[in-house]
């Protein structure tokens, strides 16, 4: 929630735990703003193996605080991977997912 205080930094010391504890996953910028169909600040992880998603997935359950993580693959199809294949850890936010179907 980017109105409190308290989750914002702990949004940004999880990033630094992820970069820190994590050096082998793709980890982009903390944006402290919506971005894409995000309504929420966020930061993206990438996963490249069976082993490194159940690893960091395991460790976000217990590490995530007050954060909810949007989990979806990476497909050819944007939409049905922030909707359909999508799932939460969390309380869900909502998606601008226009933006993501195909015209």
């Amino acid at each position: 929630m980017p109105t409190v205080p308290d989750q914002v930094d702990y949004a940004r010391q999880l990033h630094e735990r992820v970069r820190r504890e994590f050096p082998e996953l793709r980890i982009y910028r903390l944006w402290e703003k919506p971005v894409g169909p995000h309504s929420t600040a966020m930061f993206e992880v990438n996963t490249f193996t069976p082993h490194q998603t159940g690893a960091f997935f395991s460790w976000l359950t217990v590490n995530r605080g007050p954060c909810s993580v949007l989990i979806h693959p990476n497909t050819d199809d944007a939409y049905k991977d922030h909707t359909e294949l999508a799932t939460w850890m969390g309380t869900p936010w909502p998606l601008n997912t226009e933006m993501l179907k195909k015209h």
